[in-house]
């Protein structure tokens, strides 16, 4: 697949939300060949996707509302990893840059 830096993989929503769930669960279709991918990952994605839902809507039903403000603050911690991850790229791209100037490149 294409070059991504660590921050643009890593996945704000919470793992028992809708868009969490199925955005950890599509990861697994990230491949080179497209014919394996539309055939074999994609498929097995949907079918998990369609379970994981089933589960986070039944959660929401019996423990959802209880649980929101715990979810507000790992939402926070997950944003400030993937922050974290965002500074450290941009400074080894500095440091890179810094480098190819000293040695005349």
């Amino acid at each position: 697949m294409e070059n991504r830096l660590s921050s643009e993989k890593v996945v704000v929503s919470a793992p028992m939300s809708f868009h969490g769930s199925a955005a950890r669960i599509w990861k697994i279709t990230d491949t080179d060949n497209t014919v394996k991918r539309w055939l074999v990952f994609v498929p097995v994605a949907l079918l998990l996707i369609s379970f994981a839902w089933i589960v986070v809507a039944s959660w929401y039903l019996f423990f959802g509302i209880w649980l929101v403000p715990y979810r507000l603050i790992r939402r926070g911690d997950r944003k400030n990893k993937r922050d974290k991850l965002r500074h450290r790229e941009l400074l080894a791209a500095i440091e890179k840059s810094g480098a190819d100037k000293t040695l005349g490149l």
